[in-house]
Order: C-alpha cells, then sequence, then structure tokens
C-alpha cells in the first residue's frame, strides 16, 4: 500500500515539472516574439587620455657639413691635421707653398714704393713749373704794362709794344698749361693721372693680400675630419674636393613623409628616436622643419606626394653617428579626459556625415559626431548627449537604422 502511493506521489511530481518546462518554453517563446531584433555587438564610451602620432624612419645627418676646396693650385708645404680629428672653426688644416704668392706680394709692394716716389717727384717738378711760370708771366706783364705807357708817351714804338704783347700772351700760355699739369685741385692733370695708378697698384697688392689667405686652408666650422682626398702627389688642384667635415655635436635626422601625415605634424613636436644601431636607447627630438611644399615620388604602391621633414636631436651622445637610420615615433595630438570609441564604431553615411549607434534599452539611436584626435586604435569623439558608459554599435551597416530593436553583445 505504502509503494502504491510513493508510485503516485513520483508522477505527480513528474507532471507538474513537465507543465513547468512547457510553461517556462512559452513564455521565453513569447519574449522572442515581442522583441524579435538582430543581435550587436557594442562597446562602451570612455573618457580617456588620447594621443595622435606617427612613424616614420630617416638618416641621422650633420645639421652642419662642408667640403674643404682650395681656391688655388699648389704644392702642400704642411699637413696639421688627420681623419678623425675634431677641429674648431678658422683653425688651419693645411699650409700651401708660398713661394709665388710672396713674390707676387713683393713684386706689388715693389710697384708701389716706386710709383709714390714717382708721384712726390712730378709733384714737385710740375710745382717748380708752375712757379716758374707764374715768375715768367708776371715779369711779362710788368714790361708789357711798362711799354704800354712808354708808347702812350711816343717814347716807344708800335712794334715793339707788340712785341711785349706777344710775350706777355706766350708766358700767360704757359701759366695755365702748367697749372693744368699740376692738376686743378689734383683731380685732373698728370699727378690725378699718377694716383691712379698707385691706387691700381695697391688694389693689386691687397688682391695678393687676400690670395695669400687661401694658401692657409681654415676650417669653416667646428666639427670632426670625417673623409680626406689628398692626392699622393701633394699638389692640390683648384675647387678639388680635399675633406670632409661635419659638426657631430649637432645632428638631425631628414626624412620625407606623405602628405596627409605631413598636414598633422607642426615645428616643435616632440620625437621618440630609437634605431637599429643604438638598439636600446631611445633618444629626444622635435620637429625642427616642415617643408613648405609636396613632391613627388615614385613607391612600391605607384607615385605618392612626400614633404620633407627634419627633426633636431637633443641629448645626442657618442653613439649616434651621421650616416646611421633612425625609427621616429612623432607626437603631433594630445588631448586628456575625452570620449573615446575604437574606429570599428564609426559609419560614414553616403552624405559624409559620420554617425555612431546608441543602444538604449534595446533600442537603435543615432548620434551624429565629428572625429578629433586619432591614435592607431581608437578615435576622440565629438558630439552632444554622448555619455561615459553608452553602449555603441561595433561595425555598423546601412541596415541598422534609427530605431531598430536589436539583441546585444557587449565586446570586452
Amino acid at each position: 500500500m505504502l509503494k502504491g502511493k510513493k508510485k503516485k506521489l513520483l508522477i505527480i511530481v513528474t507532471a507538474i515539472v513537465v507543465i513547468a518546462f512547457i510553461g517556462f518554453g512559452t513564455v521565453k517563446a513569447s519574449k522572442k516574439e515581442k522583441n524579435p531584433g538582430m543581435s550587436v555587438q557594442t562597446v562602451e564610451i570612455n573618457k580617456q587620455d588620447i594621443e595622435s602620432h606617427i612613424q616614420a624612419t630617416g638618416q641621422i645627418l650633420s645639421m652642419d657639413k662642408r667640403e674643404i676646396v682650395s681656391d688655388v693650385e699648389e704644392k702642400i708645404e704642411k699637413m696639421l691635421v688627420e681623419k678623425g680629428q675634431k677641429v674648431e672653426k678658422g683653425q688651419v688644416l693645411m699650409e700651401l707653398e708660398k713661394t709665388n704668392i710672396d713674390y707676387k706680394i713683393k713684386e706689388a709692394k715693389g710697384r708701389l714704393e716706386i710709383e709714390e716716389n714717382t708721384l712726390a717727384q712730378l709733384k714737385t717738378d710740375l710745382e717748380i713749373d708752375l712757379s716758374n711760370a707764374e715768375i715768367k708771366y708776371k715779369d711779362a706783364l710788368d714790361t708789357y704794362e711798362r711799354n704800354k705807357k712808354l708808347y702812350e708817351a711816343n717814347a716807344l714804338s708800335k712794334s715793339e709794344l707788340d712785341d711785349s704783347k706777344n710775350t706777355l700772351d706766350e708766358m700767360h700760355n704757359q701759366y695755365v698749361s702748367a697749372e693744368k699739369k699740376l692738376g686743378d685741385g689734383e683731380n685732373t692733370g698728370e699727378i690725378a693721372k699718377q694716383k691712379k695708378q698707385i691706387k691700381l697698384t695697391q688694389l693689386q697688392l691687397e688682391k695678393a693680400k687676400d690670395d695669400l689667405e687661401k694658401y692657409s686652408i681654415k676650417s669653416p666650422i667646428t666639427g670632426t675630419i670625417v673623409d680626406m682626398k689628398i692626392s699622393e702627389s701633394g699638389i692640390i688642384e683648384n675647387h678639388v674636393v680635399l675633406m670632409y667635415i661635419q659638426d657631430v655635436d649637432h645632428l638631425e635626422i631628414v626624412t620625407e613623409i606623405n602628405e596627409y601625415d605631413a598636414s598633422k605634424m607642426k615645428l616643435g613636436d616632440c620625437v621618440k628616436i630609437s634605431g637599429d644601431a643604438f638598439e636600446g636607447k631611445e633618444y629626444k627630438g622635435k620637429v625642427k622643419y616642415v617643408g613648405p611644399f609636396a613632391k613627388t615620388v615614385e613607391t612600391g604602391r605607384g607615385k605618392e606626394n612626400v614633404v620633407e621633414i627634419k627633426v633636431a636631436i637633443e641629448d645626442i651622445d657618442e653613439y649616434l653617428k651621421p650616416g646611421f637610420s633612425a625609427k621616429m615615433d612623432i607626437l603631433t595630438e594630445s588631448k586628456k579626459d575625452v570620449y573615446v570609441l575604437p574606429y570599428e564604431t564609426i559609419f560614414t553615411k553616403k552624405n559624409g556625415d559620420q554617425v555612431i549607434f546608441v543602444v538604449k534599452n534595446g533600442k537603435v539611436k543615432e548620434q551624429k559626431i565629428e572625429m578629433g584626435i586619432e591614435s592607431d586604435l581608437e578615435v576622440e569623439v565629438i558630439g552632444k548627449g554622448l555619455k561615459e558608459k553608452d553602449k555603441v554599435i561595433m561595425n555598423p551597416t546601412e541596415n541598422i537604422k534609427d530605431g531598430d530593436s536589436v539583441n546585444e553583445n557587449q565586446v570586452m
């Protein structure tokens, strides 16, 4: 009897469980019918700091590098430096044979001395000639005035008066001629000509002295001699490179960046510098030059417009050398505490508007936004009504519309 009651009780419990499962399934099915939306993945809007970086590679170069050449062709008299040596601006690098130039200087000095003596003697002679001409002219004038009075007193013939007048005219002409030779204020005449000759010789002497400076070849900058090209014969030709000097204490990185990235860069942007040749070390730098124009170059992907960029290296040490390649991480912009989303949440409409789709209570709300700073994976979003922790659909398509019902699965 007891056994029968147990069996009856088991049947009743089983029936209740079955009814419960059926009821749960009915309710679940009913809910699905009420919310038949598509499944979407969502991510939360976060407030955080964001930075925009540009990655580039370039070559380390000296900010100042010079080719040393000679303006004269001559034999080397004395070599004063060697490859690898550091030199100061104005330091003499080599001395050339000066025999020929010394002779030119002495010759010019000799000519100048002779011409100056000639001028002094010429001036003395012309002054004497002028003085004598003046005396003769005055004597002739006195004679003529006396003869004129005698003629008027009928004490002298007309021919004698005419003779004295002719003598007066001749002496006057000689006086005027002597005055012109001495020069009117020494601006014309033989003295002026001689002074011009002296000036010409002085210029030749000055040029020879200037040329003498070229026989001592000096460094135009402070730097290091990185290479030498001296002829084994010891005779150098004019305007042929003798050595290369670089300022290895002031280095820069030069590269070319596509026009899109270059448009984001500005002077003073901070740069982190690394490289295979100095693995494990990182240097700081700043953008010092952004080219004023773009040029077109051929790349593996076709033609591309690029802009020249220069970065000054701030903390130089012995590990950095001109010619090394370098990797650059350029910080172009940064903001703190802004709304940030992954790129995959942004949808661009046919009219160009950029939107995101926020999910609230299972419903889609289209939100127009503007993009701010862009990092490698995320972007700053700007728009009215944005809130931290709002859930936004990932990888939206044109099938998603404002007001749609969706089932969301949040991306971690």
